[in-house]
């Protein structure tokens, strides 16, 4: 499974409204959302993704 995402990857993507992040994922980059308004980020509880967008203040929801 997916562990990381890397320093920008979905910068710019100002279409993008959905991503869902794993429970793998135990890093995520620099400004990888940055310019991407639109984007809801479904992310699991208690998870380094929800933490991480919590710190960065980004839009998420949780799956249950």
């Amino acid at each position: 499974g997916v562990e990381t995402i890397g320093m920008w990857a979905f910068r710019w993507c100002k279409e993008l409204t959905s991503i869902r992040i794993p429970k793998s994922v135990t890093l995520i980059g620099e400004d990888v959302f940055a310019d991407a308004d639109k984007l809801t980020i479904y992310v699991y509880r208690d998870s380094y993704a929800a933490q991480y967008c919590k710190e960065n203040n980004l839009q998420y929801s949780f799956i249950d």
